[in-house]
């Protein structure tokens, strides 16, 4: 569970691997204060354009969308952000891959909200089939989330989804590369910090 937040400034950190961890990863905690990209209208808006997670057309969408319902937006994007965040908690301290069906209503309601609809689009010469999303209404935008969200969780295993060994970060990412497994949201940010105090801990006994 984070802190209470303040707003993030700055770029987001996208080290997630997958559009769903770099969503987990909009609140942060670098120095025990967790920051937040999703802590109103404004910084929403600017994680929306700087992140790509989602399709640029519901985007451009949302930059039409008053304060207002920026604000309401923010607010819903930071429930469906936490209830995923207790999903993926839950997973890695069971033992086995069960999920709480609370939390999972929540990514569930959020898609319901907005349908994807099959549209008709120009290509070429013609015409073919399209799944989107209504974009005028703020639920496109957090069903879209909830959709990356539904397909980590559904697509990819969970044990390839890790969070920082670090005890004081707060950042996941997915590994499923061969090879050594990825231990650290990154060497740069807590990789070589936790070597050293695994040394300095060691010179130390």
């Amino acid at each position: 569970m984070l802190t209470p937040a303040r707003p993030a400034t700055g770029d987001p950190i996208l080290i997630g691997e997958h559009p769903a961890l770099d969503f987990l990863n909009s609140a942060l905690a670098p120095h025990g204060e967790t920051l937040d990209h999703l802590y109103d209208g404004d910084t929403l808006r600017a994680w929306l354009g700087a992140s790509r997670v989602l399709p640029e057309f519901l985007v451009q969408a949302a930059a039409l969308f008053s304060p207002a319902r920026m604000t309401r937006l923010a607010s819903d994007a930071r429930e469906l952000r936490e209830a995923f965040r207790r999903i993926l908690g839950q997973r890695h301290e069971a033992t086995a891959a069960d999920l709480v069906s609370n939390d999972l209503e929540c990514i569930n309601t959020w898609l319901s909200r907005s349908p994807l609809l099959l549209t008709p689009v120009p290509a070429g010469d013609g015409w073919r089939l399209t799944l989107r999303r209504d974009p005028s209404t703020p639920a496109a935008l957090i069903a879209e989330l909830a959709s990356v969200c539904a397909d980590l969780l559904v697509n990819h295993p969970h044990e390839q989804v890790r969070k920082c060994e670090n005890p004081a970060c707060t950042l996941w990412f997915h590994d499923s590369k061969r090879g050594p497994r990825r231990r650290w949201c990154s060497m740069g940010i807590c990789g070589n910090r936790m070597k050293v105090a695994a040394h300095r801990a060691r010179r130390k006994a």
